[in-house]
């Protein structure tokens, strides 16, 4: 049977040594299942550009299209359409590794948006209510959604442990500057990874992915990856 969440991230491990373990769950992203739309904000550099089939994701054997990780996600992703034990294997999930957590020392952190950028607080069958159930968890994702955004950082009622990020895309200047003004943070992609981009500081993105404790107002660098490694031109 294939976990729902994580912990082999590398990136997200990296949270240990800043006392937090991570778990993430990995979708098919987009349309790329064939199952509805993972991401209904992407633009179409963040579909052309996406860190799907970056690492093992992208590692496939000669005249194969497919792997064991894809397979992994199209399989998670189906269970989110379908299947109505999905968000009861999810609840356990979450125990689990918060417990894990506990006997590590550990605080406990989860990241649902791991290749997807599902509106967790409306689709879940808690109806939102996963966030108050793990009051004791950290919840965080990035998103593309300016609406889901701006809820975030205006809405008294949004879960106190449900953090975003905003991700820069190539059409969303404007909703960028308007989400920073408003305290929020934003993630760009970055061929060097600046101190300051247009008048602000930047955090490197890369030291660790807990979001959550990165200060208020802030840029996100993140250094080019996967695909984008290959473009002799970043767009930032």
């Amino acid at each position: 049977m294939t976990d729902l969440l994580t912990t082999s991230n590398p990136k997200t491990q990296k949270g240990v040594k800043y006392g937090w373990l991570s778990a993430i769950m990995h979708l098919s992203p987009s349309t790329s299942a064939g199952l509805g739309n993972m991401c209904p904000d992407a633009s179409p550099e963040c579909i052309r550009f996406c860190l799907n089939k970056a690492g093992r994701g992208g590692i496939f054997k000669k005249g194969e299209k497919t792997n064991a990780v894809q397979e992994a996600r199209k399989w998670r992703t189906a269970r989110f359409v379908s299947d109505p034990d999905f968000f009861w294997d999810l609840d356990n999930e979450i125990n689990r590794h918060a417990n894990k957590a506990s006997k590590l020392g550990l605080n406990a952190c989860v990241r649902l948006n791991g290749t997807s950028d599902i509106d967790w607080i409306k689709a879940t069958a808690f109806n939102g209510s996963l966030f108050g159930t793990w009051a004791g968890v950290q919840f965080y994702d990035y998103t593309k959604s300016f609406s889901r955004m701006m809820e975030f950082l205006t809405a008294e009622d949004y879960p106190r442990n449900y953090h975003l990020t905003f991700s820069r895309s190539e059409l969303n200047d404007d909703q960028c500057e308007t989400v920073l003004a408003h305290g929020g943070n934003v993630a760009a992609v970055f061929d060097t990874v600046p101190d300051s981009f247009r008048g602000r500081p930047v955090v490197c993105g890369d030291d660790s992915d807990l979001r959550f404790l990165d200060p208020k107002g802030v840029w996100v660098g993140l250094k080019a990856k996967g695909k984008l490694l290959r473009l002799s031109l970043i767009h930032i």
